[in-house]
């Protein structure tokens, strides 16, 4: 959304070369914060564009033959998830990948998790089956398998947070590749082979992500659940695969994200500290094989699909992104020496300073300019024609009106055309649900703008004001 100023005053307000000082500085303050929101919105409608042939490769990609599938570990972190926990292993079990092992952590949970695994897969406690240490976590309480099942394995520990639980699996698992998933996500059939593919094509790719959607039979119709869907295809199935060209992409969803162990071993796996365990391995990933000059290649892909729940309230969705504000900030933080160093090239000169400047500036800037539009307004009563082009640009009452309609008729065709991308070459909805969907992002500006603005001053003041002493399960992503 374009940072919106206004520039009325008051005739006795300011008289003399005060008054013409602060009406200029009002007028360059507010030309940069329109160039500066325009920039955003352009960024995006760029990504979604090269997003498009993008997804014509990929669909290249997945239609070559494969003769011997790579062992994969899928570890799967659970920390009070006896709502979702066995439905969605279930889903996994009966995936098609071929080489598949299944570890799945109960990070010390307080509900009946653990039981309901027992329980619903018969379990046993393998007192013969030990773990490797490679990287430090809270102790081992049980390990448990069934022998009709012999790719599964359910640690239980102590609690020590959803990296440590990570940590854990990698420690567990014996295959080439690790694919971090979140419990209460549902894969498809194809969804492994898909992350895989570009890892046999290509050996320079060491990590692949793939789209993230809402369940579509998940729960009756809300708008809440619709703005979700259209972020999540525009945010992560879309916007995201354009830094593919770049190979700048800073985040791999914790919920379905595939690494070569080999390489998590070397960064020291999650960063029990850091917020944001997701985005903070992926930049340490980038800064690790950047530092070492290995040619490399990290992939944000869009047919590879799992599907979760919605955030089912605005509150919950308060608590959600409040966290994944602060865990950005604390990605970026745990990183500030990759800033602006050709060393680092894609990572520190493009997508991290993006990153602060769009996630992190951006809500304070606009709502610095939304303060000084009601300011000046307050204060209104006469109009201005003062511009430094001679009247090219003059500063009147109805020029806000027009950079706040500019602003949101180019958000809302952004996520019209992220929708359409979808429905056309993913084949991600419905007719029904596409028409919905364009429905619903049209009141996307008035709502999940601002709930999302809240959410990432929040989350930037809270993280700035509090001491991180260890990373914390929340109940939704």
């Amino acid at each position: 959304m374009s940072c919106v100023v206004s520039f009325f005053t008051k005739e006795t307000f300011l008289t003399g070369k005060d008054e013409k000082m602060i009406l200029e500085l009002t007028y360059y303050l507010s030309l940069f914060l329109f160039l500066f929101a325009y920039a955003a919105v352009l960024v995006r409608f760029v990504m979604l564009l090269l997003s498009i042939g993008w997804i014509g490769y990929e669909k290249k990609l997945i239609r070559r033959g494969v003769d011997n599938y790579p062992k994969v570990s899928l570890l799967i972190p659970a920390f009070n998830e006896e709502a979702t926990i066995v439905e969605s292993l279930t889903h996994v079990i009966n995936s098609e990948y071929p080489d598949l092992e299944i570890i799945v952590v109960n990070d010390g949970s307080k509900d009946n998790t653990l039981s309901l695994l027992i329980e619903a897969f018969e379990l046993k406690e393998n007192r013969k089956l030990e773990l490797t240490e490679s990287i430090p976590t809270q102790s081992v309480r049980g390990v448990f398998t069934n022998n009709a099942i012999r790719n599964l394995i359910v640690v239980d520990k102590n609690n020590g947070g959803k990296a440590d639980a990570l940590n854990c699996a990698i420690n567990a698992s014996s295959g080439e590749y690790v694919l971090a998933l979140d419990a209460d996500t549902v894969l498809t059939k194809n969804t492994i082979k898909y992350l895989i593919k570009p890892v046999l094509t290509d050996d320079r790719t060491v990590v692949t992500s793939g789209s993230i959607r809402i369940m579509p039979e998940s729960r009756k119709y809300s708008l809440l659940s619709d703005l979700q869907k259209i972020e999540f295809v525009n945010s992560i199935s879309l916007f995201r695969t354009g830094w593919n060209y770049l190979n700048a992409n800073l985040i791999v969803s914790g919920a379905l994200g595939l690494f070569n162990k080999k390489i998590m071993l070397e960064v020291g796996g999650y960063h029990n500290l850091a917020i944001g365990e997701d985005m903070e391995v992926i930049v340490r990933i980038h800064r690790c094989l950047l530092d070492k000059k290995v040619p490399y290649r990290i992939l944000q892909l869009a047919l590879p699909t799992c599907f979760t729940e919605p955030v089912p309230s605005v509150k919950d969705m308060i608590k959600q992104r409040t966290r994944w504000q602060k865990g950005l900030l604390s990605s970026l933080r745990l990183n500030t020496k990759l800033f602006l160093r050709p060393r680092y090239k894609s990572i520190g000169l493009i997508a991290l300073p993006f990153y602060f400047l769009f996630e992190v500036l951006s809500p304070f800037l606009e709502v610095l300019g939304l303060l000084l539009y009601a300011f000046l307004l307050l204060y209104g009563g006469k109009t201005f024609s003062f511009s430094i082009f001679d009247g090219f640009m003059p500063v009147g009452p109805w020029l806000p009106l027009y950079v706040w309609c500019a602003g949101l008729i180019f958000a809302i065709f952004n996520d019209w055309l992220s929708i359409t991308i979808d429905k056309f070459m993913l084949r991600g909805m419905s007719w029904k649900d596409y028409g919905r969907l364009l429905i619903s992002s049209a009141l996307g500006p008035f709502f999940y703008h601002f709930l999302q603005l809240y959410c990432k001053i929040k989350g930037t003041l809270q993280y700035f004001f509090t001491i991180q002493t260890s990373t914390v399960w929340s109940t939704k992503r």
